[in-house]
């Protein structure tokens, strides 16, 4: 019998949480707050979850504070059925945050096996394992993600480092899809007590509505079960990769949304 009810994947969502070596990072017991380096293409500075019995004001004073320290003037901050105390989203809102994303946590349960999500022809997926795998790699996640440029070499070596380290045990690796010789597709998978954490995956607009995705989902998720996990969890966009998750037999646990509120 599987262990992955829906309180479950609902709890490691809510801990889902992903902090790279070199980011600014402050946790205390009612919320977490990451500062992201400029070579990270996701929104800066983040509140990525925040449980407390204290008044939002409050929160958001301390937090401010500690954003400011770090040289902005603004944070994201992650909303879900989690989050607390209850009024919080409305709070952020009434303090003129906007809406920025919105995601749909969403698993599958890999006990019983895989979806089929058979690549169409001209579309192969292969496992990033050197600077060619990632600068692949960063170009699609540049285009897509950042504002086009290409990586420095900076970049490029502490990208390469960190795939070699989660090659070694397939606790963390990335995956490319190529259409046409082309890369079209990138996603990444950390593995962490029997969850596939399925991150940052995204397509090049070119190449969008010709498998690349899919490619890269089956591929994470394969891997990820022959290293003995057990479910595949995403947060997906509800524009763009939910739709196509759901298809593919994922089912949808809620929402997280994520306010950009400026101080």
């Amino acid at each position: 019998m599987s262990r992955w009810t829906a309180d479950a994947i609902l709890s490691v969502a809510a801990d889902w949480a992903w902090i790279p070596p070199d980011a600014r990072h402050v946790r205390t017991d009612e919320y977490q707050l990451v500062g992201y380096p400029p070579h990270y293409h996701t929104f800066d500075v983040q509140v990525l979850w925040s449980r407390s019995a204290r008044p939002v004001t409050e929160l958001v004073s301390e937090i401010a504070g500690q954003a400011r320290s770090w040289g902005h003037s603004h944070a994201y901050w992650r909303v879900s059925d989690a989050t607390s105390p209850a009024g919080t989203e409305a709070a952020l809102r009434a303090r003129g945050a906007t809406l920025a994303e919105t995601c749909q946590v969403l698993g599958y349960d890999m006990t019983g096996g895989l979806p089929d999500l058979s690549p169409p022809p001209g579309v192969r997926a292969e496992i990033a394992r050197d600077e060619a795998g990632v600068r692949a790699g960063q170009r699609v996640h540049a285009e897509v993600w950042g504002n086009g440029q290409e990586p420095d070499e900076a970049d490029i070596g502490r990208q390469l480092a960190d795939v070699r380290a989660g090659l070694k045990d397939f606790s963390d690796f990335r995956v490319l899809a190529f259409v046409d010789g082309q890369p079209a597709s990138f996603g990444g998978c950390t593995r962490i007590d029997g969850v596939a954490q399925l991150w940052g995956a995204a397509t090049r607009t070119a190449f969008r509505g010709r498998g690349g995705y899919r490619a890269v989902l089956a591929r994470r998720m394969a891997v990820a079960r022959e290293h003995d996990a057990t479910l595949a969890l995403v947060k997906g966009r509800v524009e763009t990769s939910a739709p196509i998750l759901r298809r593919a037999g994922f089912v949808s646990y809620g929402e997280e949304r994520c306010y950009r509120l400026d101080f």
